[in-house]
């Protein structure tokens, strides 16, 4: 196939050990009505068979142009897409998800273009491996999950942090603001996307489901590090909310915080308690509440004092430190 200088849509996938999903989700895509598209496949240093599989795909279609990389994580590979991108307008797919319809990017492309907007977007459905059934994705704690009509929506009148996936987004637009990916290990996309929906202040909504991403094939391992990053985000997201006095953003934000930290306290250190700290100024509820959860449960764990015996020595842990006291014969005489 064959397409003009500029594509209409550039596709970014970032590529990380994939092999089961991997043409599921690249069929959907070179299936799509709209042709004059590229797809960018940012291989993270795969050890499966999806270079491989990339490979495959990039002799069949010439849309398709593989870059690897050393594994630097999603966040670079998605940043490196957009630098590649020759299209007007950039959209994200995971390559364990897929489109669910092979009209998604006409309607999202044309969508973008009959209303002049730097952003247009609908809404995303799930499935899981054992079916084919799409089911539309709603929490009524959010909104910005589904659109009741096509329309050009203020985004200070939503202020929704989640769903990416389900937009395109104008290429220069991106280029010209310094619209990146934060690079963290979790919690990247949502400081990504409020950071371009604060730019272009509105979109264009579709009463459609233009995503649908894979559920219960995997866990999240969380540890200190991803924990850390993943307060960051949030974090970065109440600073945007603060500057821009979007209340709503504010409080989404914070019960991202409150559904995280019931999982990932075991994951808890003095710098995350440092990130909690910050997140106090800019949302007084973080202050009454999770901060001073944190700190208690962080009190306890530093300022416990842990005996232990052994044949041969006394373990005392202070402060996290484990102080060996060797014992001593016992020289009473009988």
């Amino acid at each position: 196939m064959e397409f003009q200088l500029m594509p209409k849509v550039s596709v970014i996938i970032p590529v990380y050990n994939v092999e089961r999903y991997l043409r599921e989700c690249l069929d959907s895509i070179i299936n799509q009505t709209l042709e004059d598209i590229e797809i960018i496949c940012i291989n993270d240093g795969s050890t499966d068979n999806s270079l491989e599989i990339l490979c495959e795909y990039e002799k069949k279609d010439n849309r398709i142009i593989v870059f690897n990389q050393e594994n630097k994580g999603v966040s670079t590979a998605r940043n490196n897409g957009i630098k590649l991108a020759k299209g007007e307008f950039v959209c994200f797919i995971d390559p364990d998800d897929k489109y669910p319809t092979q009209d998604v990017l006409a309607v999202l492309y044309h969508g973008a273009i009959k209303n002049n907007v730097l952003i247009c977007g609908g809404e995303f459905s799930h499935f899981t491996n054992n079916a084919d059934v799409l089911e539309k994705e709603y929490q009524d704690s959010f909104l910005g999950y589904l659109f009741e009509k096509n329309e050009i929506i203020e985004y200070k009148d939503y202020q929704f942090d989640y769903g990416y996936h389900r937009f395109v987004y104008d290429r220069e637009f991106l280029l010209e603001n310094e619209i990146f990916y934060p690079l963290y290990k979790r919690f990247q996309d949502p400081p990504f996307f409020v950071n371009a929906m604060i730019k272009a202040k509105r979109f264009y909504a579709l009463d459609k489901i233009t995503y649908a991403y894979r559920i219960g094939h995997n866990t999240v391992k969380w540890n200190t590090e991803k924990t850390n990053h993943m307060l960051m985000g949030i974090l970065d997201n109440m600073k945007y909310a603060h500057e821009y006095n979007l209340s709503k953003l504010n409080e989404y934000s914070y019960i991202r915080l409150e559904q995280h930290l019931s999982y990932v306290r075991s994951y808890l250190n003095f710098r995350s308690y440092k990130i909690i700290k910050k997140m106090s100024k800019y949302n007084p509820k973080v202050k009454s509440f999770v901060y001073k959860q944190f700190i208690k449960k962080y009190i306890q764990n530093i300022f416990s004092v842990k005996n232990n015996t052994t044949k041969t020595h006394k373990i005392i842990t202070i402060l996290g430190l484990k102080i060996k006291i060797k014992r001593g014969k016992n020289n009473t005489k009988s």
